[in-house]
């Protein structure tokens, strides 16, 4: 059974798609097969994977969320793409803005299980140890699908005020979710991004997210953090993961801790790659 996770934050620059990218190659590196899914219309993690805008909408995602506006059940060869780091992606595309604003017409209803369904039909269960979604920022009805479909939600967050700050209004729509549609759900974890612990603010910052969200307050805070670091926006450049474009950087050992400290918290053995 895969672990399902939402990379999820309401606030845009939170760097989702870059975690996406980084801790799926991190835990491809150690062995895990890894899926990745494009929920954003903004197909960031499509650019980076070099698919572009332009992929035709029947090999994308929109093909799990609007099974009626294609007739047959695609197999999973249709809609996963191999990626330059490792795993293999369901992208997003320019219909996905579409199927976005379709969706919200319907209301909540069914609507909110198509991806999960659509996961189903395509059997990633057995082919995939974990999924990470990237998600839209914002609570649209693509993310209720993501957050339907996940047994886990990761938020990354700056270490700022006002990133801080929002988190309250996102744990409010999890829990609202996981009331009333997913009671399964729960947090992987909150992880700093972006972060320069040198400054004052950052480390004050960090030392409020573990007061809330630390050891004694149940764990939701990773340890680890992902620091600033141009050599990601280099790597995004050369359409990598910063941990093959410069595996010796600081910043490629974030991600690698990260990973491996995610894997203990979804239970996922990886060397075996089963969900324990």
């Amino acid at each position: 059974m895969s672990a399902v996770v939402a990379v999820l934050n309401r606030k845009g620059g939170a760097g989702k798609t870059t975690l996406t990218k980084d801790v799926g190659y991190a835990l491809a590196e150690r062995g895990a097969r890894v899926l990745q899914v494009g929920l954003d219309p903004q197909s960031s993690l499509e650019v980076l994977a070099r698919l572009g805008f332009d992929t035709p909408p029947d090999r994308t995602v929109s093909r799990l969320l609007m099974p009626e506006e294609f007739g047959d059940t695609p197999d999973l060869e249709t809609v996963i793409h191999e990626t330059a780091w490792g795993t293999w992606l369901i992208p997003a595309s320019k219909a996905l803005a579409t199927a976005e604003r379709a969706l919200g017409e319907a209301g909540r209803g069914g609507v909110s299980q198509r991806l999960k369904r659509g996961f189903s039909r395509l059997g990633v269960d057995e082919r995939f140890d974990i999924v990470l979604i990237d998600c839209p920022p914002g609570m649209t009805s693509l993310t209720m699908n993501a957050l339907v479909a996940a047994g886990s939600v990761l938020v990354p967050t700056q270490l700022d005020f006002l990133s801080v700050a929002g988190l309250a209004v996102l744990m409010e729509t999890v829990e609202e979710i996981r009331e009333y549609d997913n009671p399964r759900l729960r947090y992987l974890g909150i992880v700093g991004t972006q972060t320069d612990e040198r400054t004052r603010h950052a480390r004050e910052i960090r030392d409020q997210l573990e007061e809330l969200f630390g050891e004694r307050a149940g764990g939701v805070l990773c340890r680890g953090t992902i620091r600033q670091s141009t050599r990601v926006r280099d790597a995004h450049a050369a359409g990598m993961a910063v941990g093959q474009f410069d595996p010796e950087h600081p910043v490629s050992d974030d991600y690698r801790a990260l990973a491996e400290e995610l894997a203990v918290r979804a239970r996922l053995d990886l060397v075996t790659g089963v969900i324990r």
